[in-house]
């Protein structure tokens, strides 16, 4: 039976409105159950519910979903939505730890989108390529990258992309120890988040600039933060951004030598992430529940962990960063401060 072709339009009109307010949950609710033809037959839909089940903690049916929408896309000479398609699977992979592919297919839609003059989606591939030079502990490639991005959404004035440029920026400042620059990058990322009702994004600054305050010796504001960006993302259903809040809950506790308080919360950051498959914050959490173990005499159960810990980051190809996750949350347990001494400075402003 052919496809009513108001019913499609109808359905797409609907899921655009439910992408644009960030209605994640509705969205998945009003997509997933329609049949695999019908969402292949107008792209767009398919594209949609990939999306928002990879927001969901959904990855490997994100990418299977969205590896099929893209070819659709292309035959009719839709290529806009065949890059945002590719991007889609770059995240995916990132997400399930298949780093190497995320970065291929990140290169090639920079490829594809310089050729098309896609400024907004060169954006994106710098920022995500940033993302991978952070994770193997290259800065200055990283820095640079997130600036092109910041350049570029500038021209658009795309306020979204403004946000997530800033917010990793100031991810990469905060590591370096230059936290005064870290947080004004954050709360400019802030400010263009609810410029643009980014819900997500703001609940990621939240959740970020907890532990920036939580090194410059605010734990209560810290906690406070994290909780407000706890809160934001049980609102939008993302296992992800819930299970990061609770990891950077229980840093927290760990400083303030409330261990039984920490596991409880690394506990709750594994399960979330595991089930979302976020195989990066997996390995952190391991390294943050191993560090416990150490604490609690538990030898066999720390080796284990950090085991598993280690395989992870070398499959993610982020050695670098798990040795670094490593020694700030073992200075951490110490009671030091994690951050490099000579560079670090700190924050004098109040929290937003």
């Amino acid at each position: 039976m052919d496809a009513d072709p108001d019913r499609a339009r109808e359905l797409l009109e609907r899921a655009r409105a439910l992408s644009s307010r960030r209605e994640y949950r509705e969205l998945a609710a009003t997509l997933e159950p329609l049949p695999r033809d019908e969402l292949l037959g107008e792209p767009e839909l398919g594209f949609l519910l990939a999306d928002v089940l990879r927001r969901l903690g959904k990855a490997e049916t994100a990418l299977d979903l969205s590896r099929a929408v893209r070819p659709e896309a292309a035959r009719r000479g839709n290529y806009r939505l065949g890059r945002l398609c590719l991007n889609l699977e770059g995240m995916a992979l990132f997400d399930l730890g298949r780093v190497e592919l995320a970065e291929s297919a990140w290169g090639e839609l920079l490829h594809l989108s310089s050729e098309s003059r896609d400024d907004e989606m060169v954006a994106r591939v710098n920022n995500n390529l940033g993302v991978i030079h952070t994770l193997q502990n290259r800065p200055a490639p990283a820095l640079a990258a997130y600036g092109r991005a910041v350049t570029a959404y500038q021209r658009l004035g795309y306020r979204r992309g403004l946000a997530q440029s800033h917010h990793n920026l100031a991810i990469n400042y905060r590591e370096l120890g230059f936290l005064t620059e870290a947080d004004e990058h954050f709360l400019r990322a802030a400010e263009y988040a609810r410029a643009d009702s980014s819900e997500d994004e703001l609940a990621r600054v939240e959740q970020e600039r907890a532990l920036l305050l939580f090194y410059a010796g605010d734990p209560e504001f810290a906690e406070a933060s994290a909780r407000r960006g706890l809160a934001r993302y049980g609102r939008l259903g993302d296992p992800t951004g819930q299970a990061e809040c609770y990891r950077i809950l229980g840093i927290i506790a760990l400083g303030s030598g409330r261990k039984a308080a920490a596991a409880g919360y690394f506990q709750e950051a594994l399960e979330l992430a595991e089930g979302a498959g976020a195989s990066l914050l997996v390995a952190e959490t391991l390294e943050a529940l191993a560090t416990v173990d150490d604490l609690e005499e538990r030898a066999s159960q720390a080796i284990v962990r950090r085991a598993e810990a280690v395989q992870r980051f070398q499959a993610l190809n982020a050695v670098s960063w798990g040795q670094k996750c490593r020694a700030q949350l073992q200075a951490i347990a110490r009671g030091e401060h994690p951050l490099p001494g000579p560079e670090r400075d700190q924050v004098q402003r109040p929290p937003a």
